[in-house]
């Protein structure tokens, strides 16, 4: 056989040297990148995670929980934020990440759908945190100066942080390092206050508390790793950053509230717990700790303020949400319209709720999107693309033990507001989906593929098409040089494969043709699991042969071969070798007459005729029960009949007829016609089928020798006949039971 020449290259190229001038490259300006590890990623995450809840809420929850369940809730959140800053390391190590952050990372791994259907939430999440931090500045300075309402506080320092925050990125950035000493030094004040006077360390929920009550306050405390993450548009080095950033201010808060519970535990009596004010009143020099709680809640609300904005403004410049929300303005392409968004969201929080109701919510909005990141870890790892080559690489496992345990996490705390939580989720991804959204750096066709590979490995051993064919399905193959002239005989197979087989078309062209725009396979047929191919060959019959046997579905091979009737006898000793060599291939065989009307619009039955090869009958009569269900506004009557040429027979047939159908749970009428005289039975089958809408016959096996008679019998038949379809049965180890 002679294989055509596959130009790889253009023509009259030896080297590809064309390029697109720079200057014709359209894109959007970049935003200037000033931000390093240290002040980009670990100072924000930092005072994020020591932040409001460890100075106004953790004497209360040690007070709850005792000193022991007070540490089992610090070592379940920090799981499950380790493993999420793992997931995060991975995912940041390995994209050339933009602004966004995590929204950016689900985006690109998962999709636009599942990342719009996740940033959504997050940037409520990042919008109401806000909020939280400046509520947690407030309730602190109300402590030193009680004429003035936490209210009052909170709306006055968000409107002054807004105007530092128009300053910029860096400038921010620049007020956190000053943020970062004060902190620092409010740790140092706290532990060198350390005294064993008492051990808190049972429980003492009361007032319908419970441990998962308390974890949903505490929980916001550890989310400080999304602070650096969503600074990604600024930084420099963002996959090396984000990775040393986050992990280290995750090991630094883990480290320090292990230590802070346990001299609240033993240094401050259980009835002073409770209050706000404790772990001040506890510390050697107090007035550390009350400029290190403004100072971390405001620098925790600086982050929020720079995180939630670009947050946005990445969702609007993949068009999530309103498109005006990704402008900005300056030569940092400031979000002043998501900041604008941002702020007016948490006005309204601060002037609706309380800090734990906020920390309760949050909990539940940061959990949804922590899930989301390890999964999108996991299987960006598990499907094993090339293109997936992490600096940090985390095994698939792990990440996916950090999915489910936010999620189960977040049933424990509250399964309504987790149902609810879950159900905006997919209620977005449904509505993206609707909009068409395009999935574009998504890992699902990668995903897909693994999926089809590990599918292929197990079928290796059971292929489909083998054994006594109780998962048989047609794995049909179609040939044709002008697929747009043959549109009964496409519609016919995609009737027979439905939603439970698979169609292949093929067009065979020569090398002539090879240039020509394929069809598209929406132009040809519509239908489930229909593909189409080209394939170059200068020989017809040769190129059915070997793509037959080269092209097949996952560790199987296609099982049945189908094309028109040849209607021209020149060609027969070509086309009658090719159906030998199918046949020696294993594969069923189907040609297909076209009569003069379309028989699936026809209103008559699907007859049947066996002429004795028990093996075909039993494969035609599976092939038109798929033909008679597929149809979804008529279901047609199956009607099998055979002919015998004695009377004495007549019974014999009838019950062998009657135990086939019922052997194969299909109803059919069942009909045995005398031919006593011995005349063609060709008169008797098309005088029956004369109402019929689709007649199947089987045919013999096409020997070498038999070039000359063989299809032109064929022909003889359908002359009288409406649509037809020939088939042979090659499998014959297979019942289709």
């Amino acid at each position: 056989m002679r294989f055509p020449r596959i130009p790889f290259l253009r023509r009259n190229a030896v080297v590809d040297t064309e390029f697109t001038p720079a200057e014709e490259v359209t894109q959007e300006p970049e935003t200037p990148r000033t931000l390093g590890t240290f002040g980009g990623v670990f100072t924000p995450s930092f005072l994020t995670i020591i932040g409001v809840i460890m100075y106004l809420r953790f004497s209360w929850i040690v007070a709850k929980a005792g000193l022991i369940q007070t540490l089992m809730i610090v070592g379940i959140a920090n799981v499950i934020t380790f493993i999420t800053a793992l997931s995060v390391a991975s995912i940041g190590s390995n994209e050339r990440m933009e602004t966004g952050g995590a929204y950016f990372m689900i985006s690109r791994v998962l999709g636009l759908q599942a990342g719009g259907s996740i940033g959504v939430p997050l940037y409520l999440s990042q919008a109401l945190s806000i909020s939280l931090y400046v509520i947690g500045f407030a309730e602190s300075l109300h402590a030193i100066v009680p004429t003035l309402s936490v209210t009052s506080i909170a709306l006055v320092t968000l409107v002054v942080l807004t105007m530092l925050s128009l300053v910029g990125a860096a400038f921010m950035v620049k007020v956190q390092y000053v943020i970062l000493v004060v902190v620092l030094l409010s740790l140092v004040s706290i532990f060198a206050g350390f005294d064993v006077a008492f051990a808190h360390l049972e429980p003492d929920y009361g007032d319908g508390a419970s441990f998962w009550n308390v974890f949903a306050i505490f929980f916001p405390a550890v989310t400080g790793i999304l602070a650096g993450v969503s600074m990604s548009g600024d930084l420099k080095t963002p996959g090396r950053s984000i990775t040393r950033g986050t992990l280290l201010a995750v090991g630094a808060g883990f480290l320090i509230y292990l230590a802070v519970p346990a001299m609240l535990a033993f240094s401050v009596p259980r009835g002073e717990l409770p209050a706000s004010t404790a772990l001040r009143d506890a510390a050697r020099w107090p007035l550390f700790v009350t400029i290190g709680v403004i100072g971390a809640t405001l620098s925790s609300a600086i982050g929020t303020l720079l995180a939630a904005p670009r947050t946005l403004q990445a969702l609007a410049k993949d068009r999530i949400v309103p498109r005006p929300f990704s402008a900005g303005v300056g030569s940092r392409n400031e979000p002043l319209p998501a900041l604008a968004l941002s702020v007016a969201m948490a006005f309204v929080a601060i002037l609706l709720g309380d800090l734990n109701v906020v920390a309760g919510i949050l909990t539940m909005f940061f959990l949804t999107t922590y899930g989301v990141l390890n999964f999108a870890a996991g299987i960006e790892t598990a499907v094993g693309n090339p293109s997936f080559r992490p600096s940090i690489k985390i095994p698939w496992p792990i990440n996916m033990v950090g999915a489910l345990g936010c999620f189960a996490v977040m049933f424990l705390i509250n399964p309504l507001f987790t149902a609810i939580a879950l159900a905006i989720v997919a209620t977005l991804f449904l509505f993206l989906t609707a909009r068409n959204r395009d999935v574009r750096g998504g890992i699902w066709e990668g995903f897909w593929l693994s999926l089809l590979f590990r599918t292929s490995e197990n079928l290796q051993n059971a292929r489909t098409g083998t054994g006594t064919g109780k998962n048989w399905r047609p794995l049909v193959q179609v040939f044709a040089s002008e697929p747009h002239a043959h549109s009964e005989l496409l519609h016919t197979a995609a009737a027979l494969t439905g939603s439970s087989g698979v169609l292949a078309i093929y067009q065979l062209v020569d090398r002539k043709r090879r240039d020509e725009p394929a069809p598209e396979i929406a132009d040809l047929i519509e239908g489930k699991n229909v593909y189409f191919k080209r394939i170059v060959t200068d020989d017809f019959q040769e190129g059915v042969v070997v793509a037959s046997q080269a092209e097949g579905f996952a560790a199987g091979s296609s099982n049945t071969v189908m094309m028109g009737l040849p209607s021209n006898a020149w060609n027969d000793r070509a086309n009658v070798r090719m159906l030998t060599h199918l046949c020696d291939l294993e594969k069923n065989i189907i040609l297909f007459h076209k009569g003069h009307r379309e028989w699936r619009a026809f209103r008559g039955p699907i007859h049947v005729w066996w002429g004795g090869r028990e093996n075909n009958v039993r494969l035609m009569l599976v092939l038109a029960h798929i033909l008679s269900t597929s149809q979804t506004d008529q279901e047609f009557v199956i009607r099998l009949s055979s002919i015998v040429t004695s009377l004495e027979d007549r019974d014999s047939a009838l019950e062998q007829l009657q135990q086939t159908s019922a052997d194969l749970r299909i109803t059919a009428e069942t009909n045995v016609y005398v031919n006593e005289e011995s005349g063609d039975p060709l008169s008797i089958i098309a005088a029956e089928s004369k109402d019929a809408a689709l007649i199947l016959m089987g045919m013999a096996r096409p020997e070498e020798g038999s070039e000359r008679g063989f299809l032109s019998r064929l022909r003889d038949t359908a002359e009288e006949l409406e649509s037809a379809m020939f088939v042979f049965n090659n499998l014959p180890d297979i019942r289709y039971e």
